[in-house]
């Protein structure tokens, strides 16, 4: 037998005994291995469970953003009117809104406070942070305030054509914007002797939300006075087709003020004048169809013959005016009506001047 023949036994089991001993190792190592992964599995589980408990309510928070000032038009305030980023499901109603024309603060702790309890995430940045609500309204014009009094006045028939005027001009009733614009008025008192009233005005009528304020004032009777219907030059002779009625106060008009269409027809303008104004006697004067000193004619009517001379107007004068004029034939000094441009007529007492 070779040498190599009796080696290669021993080598083989030299060989099988090293495998042997680095399996042994191989498991003494990875038995501690595996035991320490068996014992770590349940507190990897544990950790993981915790942390899913202090994840699961901040990935249910609704990351959101504070509001500036929102302008709310109905009666609640929503968690959209306080925070941008807020999703239908969420948008939960969280105060009554401010009255109408009104303004709420909404301060950093309350609002803290507001996205706890709903689950938003938000925190403040600071104590200053902040939300104003304001109310949407509209303003009752004055006007209509009047009106209402006005109305109000003439339903107790003490009035036949009246106009008023509040003393408290600057007083403000808000009407929500989905709210009609409706008064009512109440506690009417009226004195007399002074013309002023006293009311509750109460806006919107019959409205859970109404607001009402006391208002004071005075009452006008109004009479109808003649106006011209368009603007006119100096100059001008007025036209009945110039005239129209118009109601004024009758405080206002003063003792000079024309009230009688026929001082005003066929008068002439000495200024321009505006239309829907009552007119003065200053701003008017006669339409003078005869001018002192004029030569005009005389004429006289008889049943059978129209008799005429020539004279001198002694006098100015319009037309229906009762002038003096002199025949300049006989000298003599005679009464007559202007009836025309430089036209005087005489009657039949008057005929003897014409010879």
């Amino acid at each position: 037998m070779r040498a190599s023949d009796k080696t290669a036994p021993r080598n083989a089991t030299r060989n099988a005994s090293r495998q042997l001993r680095m399996y042994g190792l191989g498991l003494a190592v990875l038995v501690p291995v595996l035991a320490i992964g068996l014992a770590a599995t349940p507190v990897s589980a544990q950790q993981s469970t915790a942390r899913d408990r202090v994840l699961a309510p901040a990935a249910a928070l609704l990351p959101v953003s504070l509001q500036n000032v929102t302008m709310v038009q109905e009666r609640e305030v929503r968690l959209s009117h306080l925070f941008a980023g807020v999703t239908d499901d969420k948008n939960s109603v969280v105060d009554h809104a401010p009255l109408p024309g009104e303004r709420r603060i909404y301060t950093a702790s309350h609002l803290y406070a507001l996205a706890r309890q709903h689950g938003l995430d938000w925190r403040p940045n600071s104590p200053l942070d902040k939300v104003a609500i304001e109310r949407a309204s509209v303003i009752v014009p004055t006007e209509e305030i009047e009106r209402e009094i006005r109305d109000a006045l003439a339903s107790q028939d003490r009035f036949e054509e009246i106009d008023v005027d509040l003393f408290n001009r600057g007083v403000r009733i808000h009407i929500p914007t989905d709210r009609p614009m409706t008064m009512r008025v109440e506690q009417l008192s009226y004195d007399a002797r002074s013309q002023r009233f006293q009311a509750t005005i109460t806006a919107p009528a019959n409205d859970p939300e109404a607001q009402s304020v006391q208002v004071t004032g005075r009452v006008y009777t109004l009479v109808d006075v003649p106006v011209l219907a368009r603007a006119v030059l100096p100059g001008a002779v007025i036209q009945q087709s110039d005239i129209v009625w118009k109601k004024v106060r009758q405080v206002s008009l003063a003792g000079n003020i024309v009230a009688q269409p026929e001082e005003i027809i066929g008068a002439v303008t000495r200024r321009p004048l505006a239309p829907n104004r009552p007119l003065r006697t200053t701003d008017l004067k006669p339409n003078l169809l005869i001018t002192r000193n004029d030569r005009v004619t005389i004429v006289a009517y008889t049943a059978n013959m129209r008799l005429t001379a020539t004279g001198i107007a002694m006098q100015n004068g319009a037309e229906g005016d009762v002038v003096q004029v002199t025949n300049t034939a006989s000298k003599k000094t005679i009464q007559g009506r202007v009836i025309g441009p430089n036209l005087v007529e005489v009657g039949t007492r008057g005929q003897v001047a014409l010879n």
